[in-house]
């Protein structure tokens, strides 16, 4: 039950070292060497504007990392989904990337895509 409630709670709290997202930064999804850059997005206003993407397959390791006022934040260990989906390994729990972001940080993702609960 603990884990739960932690899980939740890592869910709806920012992420350590980024409090906020501000319009005109950027977020990649790179391979654990930096080398392979899978998707990068740029954020415009509140929007996700895909620039690339290179199909990662699923659990595959990845990091995730934001640039953010010109300089990049430590980056974030994940593994892919199979629906497309990042779950990041934040305090040891995994926490979706997807739902941090439209949750959390009230973006909206590519195309439109929201998750239900924030409209």
């Amino acid at each position: 039950m603990r884990g739960l409630l932690l899980a939740f709670a890592l869910a709806l709290a920012p992420l350590p070292n980024l409090p906020f997202i501000p319009s005109g930064s950027e977020i990649r999804v790179v391979s654990p060497d930096l080398l392979t850059v899978y998707v990068v997005w740029q954020v415009e206003e509140r929007n996700l504007v895909l620039q690339s993407k290179l199909p990662a397959p699923a659990n595959r390791e990845v990091r995730v990392l934001f640039r953010v006022d010109g300089g990049y934040r430590p980056p974030y260990n994940g593994i892919t989904t199979p629906r497309g989906d990042i779950a990041l390994i934040i305090q040891g729990e995994r926490v979706s990337l997807n739902e941090l972001l439209t949750r959390t940080y009230r973006l909206n993702l590519p195309n439109g895509r929201v998750l239900p609960e924030v409209r």
